[in-house]
Formats: structure tokens, C-alpha cells, sequence
């Protein structure tokens, strides 16, 4: 019924991680990747008219998502102790939870796929790609070896009380993606105590998860954007670099890490580059800014267009925090 060994594992990790909102892989169709979002210019992050702030507003902060997720698992271990099985919940630290930079980048369903501008930061170190690949293994889930110990007969036991018969919430929200949650189990029960009715939870929160897609893909087509692309483009040619788009940049810096012939000191000077020569080009010809207002703009339509989802999903959040809030504090 369920996938076996770290398959397995893999399945839980991602339901629990359902806590501060749905499983943010339905908002990654196309884009650059997390890391590269991240490295977005530091100067719009502090201005009034930052693309992410309005939407990270009505999704909520990271650390409420943290208080949600460590909610959630002393529930989910509180049940499994029923069935007569361990639960060891996971504890992200500090810097993760007050930054947001452990896995997936925090809010990245909402980040604009813009080049880096940040000339001066660039030139010094790249796209920060030198200090992400220094080969430290990603934190291994608690419950791995626990798990894999057990007999077949137990781990299927596992599974039953984990995921019930594997029923789920479901709902298909028209122009974003279809979403799911476990309705069942320790971690149906879980999201059923934090956040109410599943039914609701699911379509709400799928909604909030993926507002990103239909505001990617207007602004993708936009005529400005494209214009400014081009320019871009063609800047970087005069610098050497055939790249289509800034996320080609990016990813030819990562790949340099990946080549086994050449080491990561040699790697870091050609990283830095490519980053410089594409936040030259970026500022050169004014594409992050236009990018940015573009951006600013179909954010409003969209914001707009499912207004009564998002408050209705903020009304849930706000809810679920006082119990979690509860929880951890008995």
C-alpha cells in the first residue's frame, strides 16, 4: 500500500512538513531553483515595495510554521505511542528557525525568478553557491533507523497507524493544481485536531500554496518582461555568455561544483563571474526593475481574484496557532 525503506520515511517527512500549509511542490512548475531565488538582490527584501511581502503577509511567518510543524509532531508521537511505536520528532535549530534557510527556502512559492543585481556582493562572492556546496550531508529524519529495524510485520503495523488505510483530503483548485493531505492515522488525526475540517483545510490552504503558479505565468508572458529579458540577454552576450535566461546562469555556476575535474577553489572564481557579468547586465538594462513592478502588479490581480480563500485560510492558521501554542505549552 505505502512505498518501503527510505521511500517510506520520505512519505511521513512530507506530511508532517503539510503543517504550516500544503506541500509546497505544487508551486514549482518551471523557474529557477530555490537556491537561486534566494539569491535575489538584499536590496529588495527591505523595500516597501518587495514582491514577496504581500503574500508572505497573508501566508504567515516562518516561525509559525515551526510552531505549527513541532505542534503537529508531538501529536503525531503522542498517537503512535498508542499503537506502541516510537515517534522521535525532529528540532530545527536555531538560525533555521528564525532565518528560514533549512531545506526548501521559506516562502519560496512566492519568489520571483529574478536575476541577481547586487554588483558589489557578486563580485565578492558569487552567487553564494561556494558555501552551499561544501559537501554537508542534509539532516538524516529521526525515525529512519527506528523504523528500517523493524520486522516487515511491524513496519506494516507503521504504516497502518501512521497513514490508516491511506485516505485523503483531497481538491482541485481551477488554474492552480490538484492537492492531497492524509485524512487518516496519526497524521490524519494530527491535522484534524490543529486545523478542523480536512475538506476545508485542503482546498484553503492549496490555494494560499499556489498562488504562485497562475501569477508566474501571467507575468512570464508579459511583454515588458520578455523585452527586458532580451536585453539582458543580449548584454550577456557582449560579455561572452550565451545564456537564454538568468536561471541558465545560475545553473552553469552550480554545475562547475559538480564537475570532479575541477575542484571547488577553481570552481569559486568562475561562479563569481558569471554572477558579476549577470548582475552587470542586470542593472545595465534595468530588468530586475521591471521585473520587479511587473510582478507588483499581477500579484495585486491575483491577491484580489481569491481574496475569500485567503482570508478564510488565514482564519484557520490563526486558529490552529493558539492550539499549537497550547499543545507546547502543557
Amino acid at each position: 500500500m505505502f512505498a518501503s525503506g527510505r521511500n517510506r520515511l520520505r512519505v511521513y517527512t512530507a506530511a508532517v512538513s503539510v503543517a504550516g500549509g500544503l506541500s509546497l511542490t505544487a508551486c514549482s512548475q518551471g523557474g529557477a531553483p530555490p537556491e537561486a531565488a534566494h539569491s535575489s538582490p538584499a536590496s529588495s527584501s527591505t523595500q516597501v515595495t518587495d514582491p514577496q511581502a504581500t503574500f508572505m503577509a497573508a501566508y504567515g511567518s516562518h516561525a509559525d510554521r515551526v510552531t505549527l510543524s513541532k505542534a503537529m509532531q508531538v501529536k503525531i508521537a503522542r498517537c503512535m505511542a498508542l499503537h506502541g511505536f516510537t515517534y522521535r520528532t525532529s528540532k530545527p535549530g536555531a538560525a533555521e528557525e528564525a532565518t528560514g534557510t533549512g531545506g526548501a527556502v521559506w516562502g519560496d512559492q512566492f519568489r520571483l525568478d529574478l536575476t541577481n543585481d547586487d554588483i558589489t556582493k557578486s563580485r565578492r562572492e558569487g552567487y553564494g553557491l561556494y558555501r552551499r556546496t561544501d559537501g554537508r550531508a542534509e539532516p538524516k529524519d529521526p525515525n529512519a533507523t527506528y523504523v528500517n529495524s523493524l520486522s516487515p510485520s511491524r513496519r506494516k503495523a507503521w504504516d497502518k497507524a501512521m497513514l490508516g488505510d491511506g485516505g485523503r483530503a483531497e481538491a482541485t483548485i481551477p488554474g492552480i493544481t490538484r492537492v492531497a493531505i492524509p485524512a487518516e492515522g496519526c497524521i490524519g488525526d494530527a491535522h484534524m485536531e490543529l486545523y478542523g475540517d480536512l475538506q476545508t483545510y485542503v482546498h484553503v490552504s492549496g490555494v494560499m500554496n499556489g498562488l504562485g503558479i497562475p501569477l508566474k505565468g501571467r507575468w512570464g508572458k508579459d511583454p515588458q518582461v520578455l523585452a527586458a529579458a532580451e536585453s539582458w540577454r543580449q548584454c550577456m552576450h557582449s560579455k561572452g555568455f550565451a545564456f537564454k535566461a538568468w536561471s541558465d546562469a545560475w545553473e552553469a555556476s552550480a554545475e562547475l561544483y559538480e564537475d570532479k575535474n575541477v575542484s571547488r577553489q577553481q570552481a569559486h572564481p568562475e561562479e563569481i563571474r558569471i554572477a558579476t557579468a549577470d548582475a552587470e547586465c542586470s542593472v545595465q538594462t534595468g530588468k530586475s526593475r521591471v521585473e520587479r513592478a511587473r510582478f507588483a502588479t499581477y500579484q495585486q490581480e491575483v491577491l484580489k481574484e481569491w481574496a475569500p480563500q485567503i482570508g478564510q485560510y488565514k482564519q484557520i492558521r490563526e486558529a490552529a496557532l493558539v492550539k499549537a501554542r497550547a499543545e507546547l505549552s502543557g
